[in-house]
């Protein structure tokens, strides 16, 4: 742990002294950069500010001319209206525009603006300069000043040519008769143009730009350069950052890619916007400049200053590399020793107390940790011990005179010893002994675990071989070329060829001559593919005898290479006989299964089938698909196999079943219903089910004759309705379901009002015809899921199911009531009746269907009893309430 703490404190150190200089440097340079950075961020917001006050300056002045020039049309319009109400409004523009006229006094004549004289009609009665629309009465300067008595003048920016977006700054004054009735307008039209393209006082930079701005429709009128432009795509806002400059403004939608500084003047009174906008690169060359001068003077001086570091580093460098430098040289050799695998002793001979100088002991000059391990002593305290005194033991077996005889022949010694210290376990080292001047460097290593290991592979050599000697198999190994190079003695049983013999090819001797070849193109095939070979293989004994063996044969794969393969024998003769026996076997079972009409299987505990006669192939084998070797549920699918679970569980719990199944014949897609005997077999001792038999036959004609007869038994044959059989059936199912669920249902108990005398007047067959027309309408009354039966005579029923409110009954009774009302029409013969109903509620009661019955028939006798036509319902039940 000391160690580690001296390392990281010198590495700690190292990295101080080499970094302090560049960290200063760094520091130096960043601060002079920030301070310069910081410096043209403030010079360039300062320049920004200017240009943005030289463009809000021109601005100003356009907002100012233009002005200007529209305040004097607004007097002159002034001047027109007072002439012309002084004359009686006989004044006419070429009076009012002649050289030196009114007009002059007012306007630059050279502008030859267009002016338009309207009359109280809106008709064109007087115009210069321009062309007007013959009436102008549904323009929207004209209602409003036709409807205002104000003296001011009215100014707008109308769009004059839609297709050029031209548009034009109008002035209107309204005309008055000496009454002061309105007797027209005064309009003038002043061309945005005029302002930025001729007004030479502004007096911008290359690619700058003037602009006029409606506020009223969006339409722009500038200049770039020499370039006039018309739009109404130009929008513009206050740029977003609240630090902004209050004068600047930001296009939405710039007319070019030209960045420019912006600013603008209001014009309130004409609704009108005054934009100048300086090229950035005009506005911002004196700020660029002097900027690159002072980056260009930061990098000459960060350079410089760079150049200096860079020597005082240099020189620090070769100084601290000196110093490394020896110090590595010391520690060199040390870190070679700890990093060997080795153990290392460096040791000077001793001749301490010998009379004609022989070495007695070896002294330790130098060891590394490995070493000091073995010494089990710190490195520190063993140096100049004796090996001896240290290592008692190694003296007495010999290892002192070994280093001796190394130091004086000078012939290195490299050699495995074993040594086995006080009280413990014998080890194993190899060690290797050089002579050095006077003395001898040992290096030992400790191979006890892999001696370990090797006595431990040779032990489990000798038990694998013991292992296959007594196995029940033949094994052969050959090499990568298939030669025998051992065989066991099961092998020497089944083929009679005896071990010797074997060897080399000799086992190929033992394979009957027919198969040789077969065998010969397999193991090629196998070398090839490194797939196992498995097949039946005849041998034949030197005697003759003939044995059937199954042969497995594997490849020996030591790092993805083929370094043999092993073969496996096992004698299956016996057991060939009785597969021979059992086929035959099979064979007549199948021969007698396969005459019976019904369909037969086996199906074993893993719900697989391994036996099936010839019916049970056509109803499963469609595609051509064998039934042996697959599960149930492969076989029949998804939904039938959920059906059968249930059942294949039981059969396979011991449990004989006989039960029907209902599904789509597989070869003819028609549904059909058989009858299903799962029969379970039990093993030998009569305890474990093992499987079970299956045998199903087709009853679906039997079941259609049942279901035919059934239903004949249940069905009205007049009306087509349920009979009175079928009715108490349905009624019981229907009660038994509203118990088990706790569900709602009603009765309803009904029959037709003086039917007697209809069947006494008309005959029987009228009576017949009304009881089908009856019958008809009320089932359209009823819902689908209602069942609706005739006891017999002129009475009916109808069960109602799983209602949520029992007015949903009451409500379909007055609606039955209703229907009947109405005349029958019976084959010329137009018949009235109604019906009475007797209505029962039933849910949860301990009650038979006939007292159910017998309430729904004494309400029928109180709807009788208060005038017929009409229904009577019992108590509700309390969940129905």
């Amino acid at each position: 742990m000391t160690t580690i703490t001296k390392q990281i404190r010198s590495a700690a150190g190292r990295l101080y002294r080499s970094a302090l200089l560049p960290f200063f440097t760094l520091l130096l340079l960043a601060s002079l950069w920030a301070d310069t950075v910081y410096q043209e961020d403030q010079a360039r917001d300062i320049a920004r500010f200017e240009a943005v006050m030289h463009s809000h300056a021109m601005a100003r002045t356009l907002a100012e001319h233009a002005g200007h020039i529209l305040r004097q049309a607004d007097h002159a319009t002034q001047l027109f209206k007072l002439k012309y109400e002084e004359t009686g409004g006989t004044l006419r523009l070429a009076e009012f525009s002649k050289k030196n006229g009114l007009l002059d006094s007012l306007m630059p004549s050279r502008l030859e603006l267009p002016i338009a004289l309207l009359d109280a009609e809106g008709n064109v009665v007087d115009k210069q300069h321009g062309y007007f629309a013959a009436n102008m009465a549904q323009e929207a300067f004209f209602k409003t000043l036709a409807g205002s008595t104000d003296d001011t003048a009215l100014t707008s920016n109308p769009m004059v040519e839609p297709k050029t977006k031209k548009w034009q700054v109008q002035i209107a004054r309204r005309l008055n008769h000496a009454d002061g009735r309105f007797a027209g307008a005064i309009l003038l039209m002043i061309d945005p143009a005029y302002f930025v393209d001729d007004y030479d006082r502004l007096h911008l930079g290359a690619k700058g730009l003037v602009m006029l701005t409606s506020r009223d429709t969006g339409l722009s009128i500038g200049r770039v350069d020499e370039t006039l432009f018309i739009s109404d795509q130009l929008d513009f806002v206050a740029p977003a950052d609240p630090t902004a400059i209050p004068e600047e403004l930001k296009f939405n939608r710039p007319y070019d890619n030209v960045p420019r500084i912006y600013s603008f003047r209001e014009m309130p009174r004409y609704s009108l916007v005054a934009v100048v906008g300086n090229s950035e690169a005009t506005e911002m060359a004196n700020f660029v400049r002097q900027r690159r001068l002072n980056y260009l003077s930061m990098v000459l001086a960060g350079a410089a200053i760079l150049g200096f570091a860079v020597l005082l580093g240099r020189q620090s460098r070769r100084l601290r590399s000196s110093m490394r430098d020896a110090t590595e040289a010391q520690q060199m050799m040390r870190a070679a020793g700890d990093a060997s695998l080795d153990a290392m002793f460096i040791m000077k001979a001793c001749r301490s107390g010998s009379r004609n100088g022989e070495v007695l002991d070896f002294t330790l000059l130098d060891v590394n940790e490995r070493a000091a391990r073995i010494l089990r002593h710190p490195r520190g305290e063993v140096l100049g011990l004796r090996i001896g005194e240290l290592l008692p033991h190694w003296k007495d077996e010999g290892f002192i005179d070994k280093y001796r005889m190394v130091l004086d022949t000078g012939k290195p010694m490299e050699e495995e010893i074993e040594t086995q210290p006080p009280g413990e376990e014998m080890l194993w080292l190899r060690h290797q002994i050089v002579a050095i001047e006077d003395g001898v460097a040992v290096t030992v290593r400790n191979i006890t675990a892999r001696k370990r290991s090797e006595l431990e592979i040779r032990k489990s050599q000798a038990e694998l071989t013991a292992l296959m000697d007594a196995s029940p198999l033949g094994l052969i190994r050959t090499d990568r070329d298939f030669h025998c190079t051992y065989v066991n003695r099961t092998f020497e049983a089944i083929t009679g060829l005896a071990r010797e013999k074997a060897r080399d090819d000799g086992w190929m001797c033992a394979v009957h001559p027919d198969d040789r070849d077969v065998l010969r193109e397999a193991l090629q095939h196998l070398a090839g593919t490194r797939t196992p070979y498995q097949d039946s293989l005849r041998c034949l004994q030197p005697d003759g005898t003939l044995v059937w063996t199954s042969i497995k044969i594997a490849p020996i794969l030591v790092d993805s290479r083929i370094d043999g393969f092993v073969c496996t024998l096992e004698d299956i003769t016996v057991v060939r006989k009785s597969v021979m026996a059992l086929r035959e076997s099979e064979a007549r079972l199948r021969t007698i299964t396969d005459t019976l009409p019904a369909m037969v299987a086996y199906v074993d505990q893993e719900e697989i089938y391994r036996f099936n006669n010839l019916a049970y192939e056509r109803e499963f084998s469609r595609t051509g698909l064998n039934v042996v070797g697959l599960s149930v549920q492969e076989t029949v699918g998804g939904q039938r196999y959920e059906f059968l679970r249930p059942y294949i569980r039981r059969a396979l719990h011991g449990e004989t079943l006989t039960f029907e199944e209902d599904g789509e014949s597989e070869n003819e897609g028609v549904l059909r219903t058989y009858e299903v005997v799962y029969i379970p077999q039990f093993d030998a001792d009569g305890a474990t089910v093992i499987g079970f038999h299956v045998m199903r036959q087709d009853i679906s004609a039997q079941k259609r004759e049942k279901q035919r007869l059934l239903k004949l038994s249940q069905v009205d044959a007049l009306t087509g309705l349920t009979n009175r059989a079928g009715f108490l059936q349905r009624l019981n199912e229907s009660m038994l379901y509203c118990r088990d669920n706790a569900s709602m249902m009603a009765v309803m108990y009904m029959d037709i009002d003086r039917f007697k005398p209809v069947n006494d007047t008309y005959g029987h067959a009228v009576g017949d015809a009304l009881l089908k027309a009856f019958s008809a309408r009320l089932t359209h009354t009823m819902r689908a899921s209602d069942t609706v039966a005739r006891l017999g005579g002129d009475e009916f029923t109808i069960i109602m199911e799983r209602i949520s409110r029992a007015d949903d009954a009451s409500i379909l009774a007055g609606k039955i009531v209703k229907a009947m009302q109405a005349p029958f029409e019976l084959d010329g013969i137009t018949v009235s009746v109604s019906t009475s109903i007797g209505l029962t509620y039933y849910s949860d009661e301990d009650l038979s269907p006939a007292e159910l019955l017998k309430r729904a028939d004494v309400l029928l006798y109180d709807a009788k009893q208060a005038g017929r036509n009409t229904y009577r319902a019992g108590a509700l039940l309390p969940d129905a309430a």
